[in-house]
C-alpha cells in the first residue's frame, strides 16, 4: 500500500531534526545511525516508485538535519547582523536547502546506480548498501570542497566517542562518515522485508563494522617529542555587540595585558580579534606593558588581529595572529600566521552577494589570504601551528602544518564564535577540533572569546575547558607529538577512491532482478 505522498518526505524532516541532536552538545553516534537508518528506509520506500521521489525524502531529511544543526546561524545575521528576522530566518533555510541538495544528490546517485537488485540475496543487499555509503560520501567530499567548502555537520563529527572513532587516523572524518552510512543502510536493509537469513546477514554485517573498528582506537601513529610546555589561554568574554566599540576595545586591551603580566606560562594565547586594530594601533603603555612581559623571559605572547600592510596597489588586511618575544634585536614580532580559509559573506563577499552583506552590519568583511603552509611559531621546543577559527574544519588543510617540513608538534586554534551566541556552535566547533586530533595525532590548544576554551590532547580527550561566557584563563602543560598518521600522509585522496571504487563495485554487482519490496 503505497503511503500518501506528503507523509514521507514530513516524517524524513523530522528524522533529520533528530539526527542533528546526534551532534554536539550530545554526540550520541547511536543516535545519528538509527536516525540515519530509519531516513533510509523512507527513501528506499519511495524508491519504489522513482529515484526522484527518494532524492525529494533525502532533500526533506538534509534539510531538517541543517535547519536544526544550523539555527545559530540566524543569530549572526538578525541579534549581530542587524538583518530582519523574517530575511535571517529565510536565510537560514536557504542555505540549510542548499546544503540538503548534497543528500538528496548522494541519494539519486545511489539509486542510479541500483538499477535492480533480488532483495532475497545478501550480495545484492550489500552492494545496495555499499551504492548508498560511497554516494553519501562522495556528496559530502563535495559539500567540502565546493565554493570554498561547508563540511559542518558531516556524519563523521558524531561519531568523536564511538567505536568508529578509531578509523580517523587512517581515513579522516569522511572515511568515518562512510562506515556509519554503510552501518546505517545494512541496518535499514536489514529492517524491510527480506527473507530472514538476507535480514540476520545485513544486521551480522553492521554489527561486525562497529566491532572491527572498535580496536583501531588503541593504534599509535605518533609519540610525545620533547618536554611539556607550559601555556596559557585566555578567554575574553567580549560581547560581540561591544567588541568594535572603541572604549570596550581599550577595555579588553587592558584586561588582556593584565592577564599576560600574571602569566606564569612559556606561551599566552589570545583570542582570534582579541585586538580589532592592528598592533602598531595599540596605546603606547599597554604595548610597552605587554613587551616588557617578553623582554629578556622565555615568555611568548599570541595575539589575534588584523594585520594590514601594503601591497602592490594599495593596502591589504590579514586575519592574523602574531607572536611577540624576546630576540636579539629586541623584543618585538617573532612570527606571524594569517589566515588561508577566509569565511564566505564574514571575510570575503562571494561574487553576486554584495546585496546580501549590505543588509547586515559586519565589521572586517574582507580580507586577503594566507599561505596554506605557513611556519608553526616555535616555542619551549615545540612547534605550535595555528588555525584561525573556522579553518580547523577543513582536516584535509590542517594535515599541510603537520608535514614536513612544517612539523607542527601541537595544533592551536584561536576563534571568536561569539557571533552565535550561547547555542550550540560552540560545542559543535569544539568537536570538529577533536576530530582533528584524531587525524592528526596532535593536542589541540583553543582560547576563544566566548568559548569553548580548551586543552584536547591527541586521542581527543578534553584534559581542561573554561565554562562558556565566562573571563578567565586556562593555564595547563600541553605535551607535543611527533610522527605522521596514514591520514596525515595522504588526506582525503584514499577515501575518495574507496568512495568512487566502492560505487562502480556496487554498479557492477546489481542485477537486473526483483526490486526491492
Amino acid at each position: 500500500m503505497r503511503a500518501p505522498r506528503g507523509r514521507l518526505p514530513a516524517a524524513a524532516g523530522i528524522l533529520g531534526a533528530l539526527h542533528a541532536a546526534s551532534f554536539a552538545p550530545w554526540p550520541l553516534w547511536w543516535l545519528q545511525i538509527l536516525c540515519l537508518a530509519l531516513a533510509l528506509r523512507l527513501m528506499l520506500t519511495a524508491g519504489h516508485e522513482s529515484a526522484g521521489r527518494a532524492a525529494l525524502v533525502a532533500f526533506a531529511f538534509g534539510l531538517g538535519h541543517y535547519v536544526a544543526g544550523l539555527c545559530w546561524l540566524y543569530i549572526s545575521m538578525n541579534r549581530y547582523g542587524g538583518m530582519p528576522a523574517p530575511l535571517a530566518a529565510a536565510a537560514v533555510i536557504a542555505f540549510s536547502a542548499y546544503l540538503a541538495l548534497f543528500t538528496a544528490l548522494a541519494i539519486a546517485l545511489a539509486h542510479a546506480a541500483r538499477r535492480t537488485q533480488d532483495d532475497q540475496r545478501l550480495r545484492a543487499a550489500m552492494a545496495w548498501a555499499g551504492s548508498l555509503a560511497s554516494a553519501w560520501t562522495l556528496a559530502d567530499l563535495a559539500r567540502g570542497w565546493l565554493f570554498t567548502g561547508f563540511p559542518w555537520l558531516s556524519v563523521g563529527y558524531a561519531h568523536v566517542d564511538g567505536p568508529l572513532a578509531g578509523l580517523a587516523a587512517l581515513v579522516g572524518v569522511y572515511g568515518v562518515g562512510m562506515a556509519a552510512v554503510w552501518t546505517a543502510a545494512l541496518l535499514a536493509l536489514a529492517s524491510m522485508r527480506y527473507t530472514r537469513p538476507v535480514a540476520r546477514g545485513c544486521a551480522g554485517l553492521a554489527a561486525a563494522t562497529l566491532l572491527a573498528a572498535l580496536p583501531l582506537g588503541a593504534l599509535e601513529f605518533t609519540e610525545p617529542a620533547g618536554a611539556p610546555v607550559s601555556v596559557r589561554l585566555v578567554q575574553g568574554n567580549v560581547p560581540q555587540q561591544l567588541k568594535f566599540d572603541p572604549q570596550r576595545t581599550l577595555a579588553a586591551m587592558q584586561s588582556y595585558a593584565q592577564r599576560i603580566a600574571q602569566s606564569p606560562a612559556a606561551l599566552t594565547v589570545l583570542p582570534e580579534t582579541a585586538w580589532t586594530t592592528p598592533w602598531t594601533s595599540t596605546p603606547p603603555a599597554i604595548s610597552a606593558d605587554i613587551l616588557a612581559q617578553v623582554r629578556g623571559k622565555a615568555h611568548a605572547v599570541a595575539i589575534g588581529l588584523p594585520k594590514i600592510e601594503p601591497d602592490g596597489t594599495g593596502h591589504k588586511i590579514t586575519n592574523s595572529v602574531i607572536l611577540l618575544a624576546d630576540q636579539p634585536s629586541g623584543a618585538g614580532e617573532t612570527a606571524r600566521y594569517d589566515k588561508h580559509h577566509l569565511v564566505p559573506f564574514g571575510e570575503f563577499v562571494p561574487w553576486g552577494f554584495d546585496w546580501f552583506v549590505q543588509l547586515m552590519r559586519i565589521p572586517l568583511g574582507s580580507f586577503a589570504r594566507g599561505e596554506l603552509v605557513q611556519t608553526p611559531f616555535a616555542v619551549g621546543g615545540q612547534r605550535f601551528a595555528v588555525n584561525i577559527c573556522y579553518e580547523d574544519l577543513f582536516g584535509e588543510e590542517i594535515v599541510a602544518s603537520v608535514r614536513e617540513p612544517a612539523g607542527a608538534t601541537v595544533l592551536v586554534n584561536v576563534s571568536n564564535i561569539a557571533w552565535f551566541g550561547d547555542s550550540h556552535a560552540l560545542p559543535q566547533h569544539r568537536e570538529i577540533a577533536r576530530m582533528r586530533t584524531l587525524e592528526t595525532g596532535r593536542p589541540m590548544l583553543r582560547a576563544t572569546n566566548t568559548g569553548v576554551t580548551a586543552s584536547i590532547d591527541h586521542r581527543a580527550r578534553v584534559l581542561a575547558q573554561l565554562p562558556p561566557h565566562r573571563e578567565g584563563v586556562l593555564d595547563v602543560a600541553v605535551q607535543g607529538m611527533r610522527g605522521l598518521t596514514p591520514y596525515v600522509r595522504t588526506g582525503n585522496l584514499p577515501v575518495l577512491l574507496i568512495a568512487i571504487g566502492l560505487l562502480i563495485a556496487s554498479w557492477r554487482q546489481a542485477r537486473p532482478r526483483a526490486a526491492i519490496q
